[in-house]
């Protein structure tokens, strides 16, 4: 006898019936209505479960041409003694914002005592608020009579262990095969560090997914795709893959090294980015050099782009090392040109050296000379006396 399936699939919310509308003259009918608004929903709100086993069920937050909403999710109905979690992204969470015409999947993870007792159904609802309005799923869980099937769910990842910097994008390829006697949907959870954020792929895809079927002793490639934290220091950090489904669950441990990353800032001296300087004489301003990576910075050329005319030296020009959390002083002596005339202009300065790229923009008040000042009040003073006395010479006349 064919076996009947635990999973009984159904809709995920109710269709609105709409009469069909009259046929013009033409006989041309209207276009259908776009439309819009924001839904919850599951691809299978009825499902069976083993007592002791845990079961993902994938859940999808949509919104149709509405401006940006924040939605909290609430679950209620779970019955006592279970273990429940929603979870987001890899992390558990409580709300989540979907953008005009976007998509956000979460996932319901549901764990029945294993001694709970068979054949009973219970009805679980969850509900997203935003603002004033609530959207209820409700979903109706029972226990399956049946003895798991044999053989189960085999997880082989291609590369267990993956090495890059905080900047990487992780991704592993895992082999998931269905070696039960059924067909099935299996929804793909993964457990991460606080932070790091993860996303599944069907093969060498783009798409986004959280479950997928597989067939009956067949077999899917399954993306997981691990970002970690920019601010995570340099380690190695484990992540839990798991696939469930027509009662079976696989997992496999996966891990990511993260190498250390130097980060370098420049400071400006007094940590300003604004100094004053006079035309055609050199002045000398001390910067700081701020390494707030996880590893060392080294090799670093230090550059400049002054305005033209102008010179700039940097003592010294070269650093060796700077360590994680360490500062490096750096005196940059800046001369303008000898005909700078009064006024602001900018120095573009530089630190490079490997993954370290880094420049700021420093301000340059130019002052006149007061040597020159004098000699133009001078002359001002000379051309007003052989004025005055041009005039008391030919005024006579």
């Amino acid at each position: 006898m064919r076996r009947i399936p635990r999973a009984v699939m159904a809709a995920a919310l109710a269709g609105t019936l709409m009469a069909p509308l009259p046929v013009a003259a033409q006989d041309t009918p209207n276009p259908p209505a776009e439309l819009s608004g924001f839904w919850l929903t599951t691809p299978y709100p009825e499902f069976a479960i083993q007592p002791g086993e845990t079961e993902s069920i994938a859940l999808t937050l949509r919104n149709e041409k509405l401006p940006p909403q924040r939605a909290t999710i609430e679950v209620s109905g779970v019955p006592e003694g279970w273990e429940w979690a929603l979870k987001g992204g890899g992390q558990e969470v409580t709300a989540a914002i979907v953008g005009p015409d976007s998509t956000e999947r979460l996932t319901l993870e549901l764990t029945p005592p294993a001694d709970a007792a068979p054949d009973e159904t219970h009805a679980i609802e969850v509900r997203a608020r935003t603002g004033s309005e609530t959207i209820a799923l409700p979903l109706t869980v029972r226990f399956s009579a049946e003895e798991a099937d044999d053989g189960g769910i085999e997880l082989e990842p291609e590369l267990p262990a993956l090495r890059g910097s905080a900047r990487t994008t992780f991704a592993f390829k895992v082999k998931v095969t269905n070696e039960g006697a059924e067909e099935g949907l299996f929804n793909l959870t993964a457990d991460v560090p606080q932070g790091f954020q993860t996303r599944f792929k069907k093969g060498y895809g783009s798409e986004e997914i959280t479950g997928l079927p597989i067939e009956a002793g067949s077999s899917e490639t399954v993306t997981i795709e691990v970002v970690p934290s920019r601010a995570v220091p340099a380690g190695r950090y484990p992540v839990g893959f798991q696939v469930s489904g027509n009662g079976q669950t696989g997992t496999t441990e996966l891990s990511l090294e993260v190498t250390g990353e130097p980060q370098v800032r420049i400071v400006g001296p007094q940590e300003r980015l604004s100094g004053v300087a006079e035309a055609g004489k050199e002045t000398s301003f001390t910067f700081t050099l701020v390494n707030t990576g996880s590893a060392p910075a080294t090799d670093l050329e230090l550059s400049a782009t002054p305005p033209s005319g102008w010179n700039v030296e940097f003592d010294p020009k070269q650093v060796a090392q700077i360590a994680p959390n360490a500062t490096s002083e750096v005196a940059v002596k800046i001369k303008p040109s000898e005909r700078a005339v009064a006024g602001d202009y900018m120095v573009t300065l530089r630190a490079a050296g490997g993954p370290v790229s880094e420049e700021v923009q420093f301000r340059t008040t130019v002052r006149t000379s007061t040597l020159w000042g004098v000699v133009g009040v001078g002359a001002i003073a000379a051309a007003v006396l052989v004025l005055g006395g041009a005039v008391m010479r030919y005024g006579r006349r």
